[in-house]
């Protein structure tokens, strides 16, 4: 009976304690776009190199699976085969809605390269 009865005080006490705690707040995440792409060239073609070179290091460290290697590099083919059709076709230049174009698609790429390498 004793027990119940400490066991009752220390409860009613807890609740007090309890109901003035601040909660926790999460830990804010921001995104930071620049970082990311800092060291990243603009031009397509250069763009194109630098994509390659994350495929590269990322079959040298082992972030990237035979698998995921194998997609980036098809992808990025395909990617280089288009803007090199589209800059023939347009005079050895990309015009600007082939340029946005090839860009999306690079940047599509870009980020499946990053999901696949920081995926664990």
């Amino acid at each position: 009976m004793r027990n119940l009865m400490i066991l009752m005080t220390a409860a009613a006490l807890a609740v007090p304690i309890a109901a003035t705690a601040q909660p926790v707040e999460p830990p804010v995440v921001v995104w930071d776009a620049d970082a990311f792409w800092r060291g990243a060239p603009t031009p397509a073609w250069e763009r194109i190199a630098f994509l390659q070179q994350r495929i590269d290091n990322g079959v040298a460290d082992h972030s990237l699976n035979r698998r995921e290697a194998i997609h980036a590099q098809e992808d990025l083919r395909h990617i280089r085969q288009l803007a090199t059709q589209m800059r023939a076709r347009d005079g050895g230049t990309l015009n600007d809605t082939d340029n946005a174009y090839i860009q999306q698609r690079l940047d599509t790429l870009s980020r499946q390269i990053h999901w696949m390498r920081h995926n664990w």
